[in-house]
């Protein structure tokens, strides 16, 4: 039993830098999360998109809200709405045409700059 009690790893204190019998080993591990530039960035373009959702008409708005964002089908959303599927297919591809007009002075996204910083390393 004597040998197994020694044998046993003891707790070592992470934040702990004074002198020690065994070697204090510190581990730097790296927040994951993301920064506040990048939850500032986040909720920015959510306000963006949202004001310009606000902007579409009351149909395209709920059209796009069930089928984009809800993710269901042009079946289901139509049955939602109580319109047909072309209804639903028509509001949505207006929809996404009038959110594409509004967006385009804040394209600059996360895909651009990649796609930019992609070509400068060739």
């Amino acid at each position: 039993m004597k040998l197994r009690r020694k044998s046993r790893l003891r707790d070592v204190s992470l934040d702990e830098s004074g002198e020690t019998e065994e070697p204090s080993f510190r581990l730097d591990v790296e927040d994951q999360g993301p920064n506040p530039e990048q939850l500032y960035a986040h909720k920015e373009r959510r306000r963006i998109l949202f004001e310009a959702m606000n902007e579409l008409t009351p149909g395209m708005r709920r059209a796009i809200e069930l089928r984009e964002l809800g993710e269901r089908s042009t079946e289901e959303t139509a049955q939602i709405m109580g319109i047909s599927a072309s209804a639903v297919k028509a509001r949505v591809f207006h929809g996404r045409r009038k959110l594409r007009e509004r967006l385009k002075d804040h394209r600059r996204t996360g895909w651009d700059v990649r796609k930019r910083h992609f070509a400068d390393d060739r």
